[in-house]
This record gives structure tokens, C-alpha cells and sequence, in this order.
């Protein structure tokens, strides 16, 4: 072999070792700011995410009171946590949508400034009806730090990094759960004020302790709220670690996403077993630790869920993160503001026990589906790696080395 030929090759070895390096040093989208840099951009929206929660949370206990003060019936006064969760549903599509094509921050800051000033108009009412108005402003603008805050964790976190990042930004939206009613229940008691939760069980839950065989004040009730508070901080932290875990797993095995849903799926089962112990405690008037327990099984699953299944939105859906958050918020909330609406009512000719069973049984309708399809999707990948184990690409065009540090 002459000398040319020899040096033809070893270039062409040099030019491919010159562009794998280039490769490997090329930027992505996540590269654009420093660890610290997304840390403290975490940190602040977390923060908001926070002030989202305290704002539902804050007012639970103080439900009995309100109805009290304004001289209305439990069915309007459910109807303020209902007209509240109704416009969180309809406003997220809306700051869903603007925030993916106008930007994060400033989509934030209107939806910020608009709270405000719907909440500082609402502590002065005294009717109902106008105060039902203000409630829906209030929902329509405390929805952005909930749907913009994990577009931003979407923006800049790599998927293998974002089950941990949505965990610690509901970690902290949690606290709002831990706080808000122990405030919330104390002001209500001395001051008369307060604000609301979106879910079903945690607003109920402070109706049926201010009745017979209970009895509860508010302040009590704030603190009562304590140990499910605990379990949603609990579930989300846990449901990041394993949701980032099972994701890296299964893309190195078998080059799919859906692992971030794996452990969601594990986490579902809570929910309906948590809703029939609360239903049926209450329905019974057992002690106040059952219906307790029901309701730390019921929060913990749920939260538990909710890393995996928005890291795996926000995936597949990377552009339009945010539009597609507001989309399953829309849904979520939509239900539970018809549920809430028509509550009293239906507690009332069934009772706890049977309402609750059937929340449950539609919790474990609505996973069947999910289950199946992801299972499926998982068996059919596993045949596909045996029977080509050198296969190099993965099975769906997700860049698998985002999952690599």
C-alpha cells in the first residue's frame, strides 16, 4: 500500500473522529442556561405554583363560615369552589395557548397582576352573586403559574432530568396544601376569611367535619388537613424519583418514552382505595382518623402520578408543552367543577359511602385504557429488541441521548 493511500485513510479516520467530537459538543436547547441558572428559574416558578395552591387551599376551612357570613346554602357555597375551578379550566386553554406562542414571562406577569386585583375586589364583597363573579376571575388568572410554570420546566429541562424538576415544583405546590388550611382555618376562625380547594374530596372534607358527629371549627379543620397535606408533598417527590428512573430505564432497553408512566400507573391504584375508605368513613360518622387515612391513600396516589404524566406530555408534545398542560387541566377541572357543583345534592339521596365508591370506580375506568395502551406499547417494543438486538435506532424519533448526561 503506498504512502498516499495510507494517509488518504487516516485523514478520512481524522474527519470522522473530527465530526463525532463536533457532534458530541454540539448544543441542545437545554444547554442554553446553566445548571444554576435553571435551578433558580425551578425555584420561582415553584414559588408561584405555591402561591396557586395556598390560594385553593387557604380557603377550604373557612367554607362552613363563608356560607355562614353571607347568608347562603351549602350548595352556593360549594358553588364558589365550583364557578373558581371552572374558570382554571377555561382560562389555562387560553394561557395555554398565548404563553406557547408569545412567551413565558409575560403571559405570567398579566396572569399574576390579574389575580391580584381579582382578589383585593373580592374581600370586599358582601353578596353572593357578585362574589361568585370574582371567584371566576380569581380561577382564570391563578391557572397561569400551574400551566406556564411546567411549560418552563419543559423548556429547560432534558427528559431524563424533568420527573425530578415537576416533582420539586409540585413538592412545593404541595406546601401550599401543608399551609393553607392551618392558615386558613385560623383566620377564618378569628377573622372570618379565606379561600378554596379544586378537589372534590378536599373541600367536602371540611363540610362534613363542621357537622355532626363532629363538629369541628375551622382552626381545627386547618390543622385535621395536616396529614393528607404531607402525603401530596410525599407523592410528588417519590413520583419524580421513580418516574425519572423507570424513563431512563426503559429507553436504554427498549427506546421508549412511556417509561415516565410506568410508575404513575403503580400509583393510580391509591386513589380509588383511598376515595371508598373516605367515603365510606363519613358515611358511618367513624372516627375522624379513618376518614383521615382515606384521605392520605387518596392524595398521595394521585400526586404520585402527576411527574410521570406530565413529564411524558411535555415529551412528546415538546412545542406546544404548555397548550397541551392546559389541555388535561381543562379536562380534570371540568370535571370537578360539575362534580362540586352537583355534591350536596347527591351526597345527600345516595350518601358518602356510594358517591365516593363511584368516584372510584370511574378512577379506575379512566386507568384501564392508559394501562392497556401503555402496556401494549411496552410488550410490543420487548418482541421487537428480541428479535433484532442490534438494533442501533430507537423504536420512536425521540433523541434518546437527551436521556444521558
Amino acid at each position: 500500500m503506498t504512502p498516499m493511500v495510507i494517509d488518504q485513510k487516516q485523514t478520512q479516520v481524522n474527519n470522522s473522529n473530527i465530526l463525532n467530537d463536533t457532534k458530541q459538543d454540539l448544543l441542545t436547547v437545554y444547554d442554553i442556561y446553566t445548571k444554576f441558572k435553571k435551578n433558580i428559574i425551578l425555584f420561582i416558578v415553584s414559588g408561584l405554583g405555591f402561591l396557586s395552591n395556598f390560594n385553593e387551599l387557604v380557603y377550604v376551612p373557612a367554607l362552613p363560615m363563608i356560607v355562614q357570613d353571607l347568608h347562603t346554602t351549602e350548595t352556593l357555597g360549594l358553588l364558589t369552589v365550583s364557578v373558581y375551578v371552572l374558570g382554571s379550566c377555561f382560562g389555562g386553554l387560553i394561557w395555554g395557548m398565548l404563553s406557547d406562542y408569545y412567551g413565558r414571562r409575560s403571559i405570567m406577569l398579566l396572569g399574576l397582576c390579574g389575580f391580584l386585583l381579582s382578589v383585593g375586589g373580592s374581600y370586599f364583597l358582601s353578596n353572593i352573586y357578585i362574589f361568585l363573579v370574582f371567584r371566576v376571575l380569581q380561577g382564570v388568572f391563578i391557572c397561569v403559574p400551574l400551566i406556564v410554570g411546567q411549560a418552563t420546566i419543559a423548556d429547560i429541562y432534558q427528559p431524563n432530568q424533568r420527573g425530578r424538576a415537576i416533582a420539586f415544583f409540585y413538592a412545593f405546590y404541595c406546601t401550599g396544601s401543608i399551609v393553607g388550611p392551618i392558615i386558613g382555618g385560623q383566620l377564618s376562625y378569628h377573622f372570618a376569611l379565606g379561600y378554596m380547594s379544586m378537589n372534590v374530596a378536599h373541600v367536602y372534607f371540611s363540610t362534613e367535619l363542621s357537622k355532626a358527629p363532629y363538629d369541628y371549627k375551622s382552626n381545627i379543620m386547618g390543622i385535621l388537613y395536616l396529614p393528607g397535606s404531607i402525603a401530596e408533598f410525599s407523592g410528588s417527590i417519590i413520583g419524580g424519583i421513580l418516574s425519572d428512573y423507570a424513563a431512563v430505564r426503559y429507553m436504554e432497553t427498549l427506546g421508549i418514552d412511556e417509561g415516565h408512566v410506568v410508575p404513575a400507573l403503580l400509583f393510580s391504584v391509591l386513589t380509588p382505595i383511598g376515595l371508598i375508605v373516605y367515603g365510606w368513613s363519613f358515611q358511618y360518622g367513624v372516627h375522624v382518623s379513618l376518614p383521615v387515612m382515606g384521605s392520605v391513600i387518596c392524595y398521595f396516589g394521585q400526586t404520585g402520578t402527576r411527574p410521570g404524566i406530565y413529564s411524558f406530555y411535555t415529551i412528546k408534545y415538546q412545542q406546544h408543552s404548555a397548550s397541551v398542560i392546559a389541555a388535561n387541566n381543562f379536562v380534570q377541572l371540568l370535571l370537578t367543577s360539575i362534580m362540586l357543583t352537583f355534591t350536596a345534592i347527591i351526597v345527600e339521596s345516595i350518601g358518602n359511602g356510594l358517591y365516593f365508591t363511584t368516584m372510584a370506580v370511574g378512577n379506575i375506568l379512566a386507568t384501564i385504557v392508559p394501562a392497556i395502551i401503555i402496556s401494549r406499547k411496552i410488550r410490543l417494543s420487548s418482541d421487537i429488541c428480541e428479535k433484532i438486538p442490534s438494533q442501533s435506532t430507537p423504536l420512536i424519533s425521540t433523541d434518546a441521548t437527551q436521556y444521558h448526561e
